[in-house]
């Protein structure tokens, strides 16, 4: 079981349209703790051709991911983005092998006043995709997408919590 952390994180250094300040600490209410990470992530959408198959848009998206979790990430692109829209994104997690067509769906994109978009990507595996076009299509996608299976779901919950207990300040 998981459970939810007290603890309190800081997220991308902008302002969002409602102006809110991202360098102000928000309680942590997620099912995962989410670490700052700023690191190179590319992207390609999944669009549905007229064959009603999935594939890989041509177009190579990039941005800078911002926060990790075992659930999603956080991207900052000024790429064009849907709510909704699946995704195969490819990151590397320092001390690790890069992370390759790891399959998610757009959960929420926040334009920014200077341009950039905030977009929050939720890990999804195979099983999650409720998209039946989408749902037939993975096998035969170019990349054949990894599932975020549990496996690698612990595996990024280990490195943020790791990272967290690096990072604390140590009592005396």
């Amino acid at each position: 079981m998981t459970t939810r952390s007290k603890t309190k994180e800081t997220t991308a250094p902008t302002t969002n349209s409602k102006g809110k300040d991202k360098h102000a600490p928000l309680e942590q209410k997620r099912r995962y703790v989410r670490l700052e990470i700023f690191s190179p992530v590319s992207y390609y959408s999944i669009v549905t051709d007229e064959a009603q198959r999935a594939r890989r848009h041509p177009a190579k998206k990039a941005g800078l991911l911002l926060n990790l979790s075992g659930g999603g990430v956080l991207i900052s692109t000024t790429d064009n983005v849907l709510s909704n829209e699946f995704v195969l994104l490819t990151f590397e997690i320092k001390g690790f092998d890069a992370l390759t067509s790891v399959l998610g769906r757009v959960k929420r994109v926040e334009e920014c006043e200077d341009g950039e978009r905030l977009v929050g990507v939720e890990f999804l595996t195979p099983e999650q995709v409720d998209d039946p076009v989408l749902a037939t299509s993975l096998s035969r996608l170019s990349d054949n997408p990894l599932g975020f299976s549990d496996s690698l779901r612990r595996l990024i919950s280990r490195f943020v919590f790791q990272r967290q207990v690096e990072t604390e300040p140590k009592s005396k």
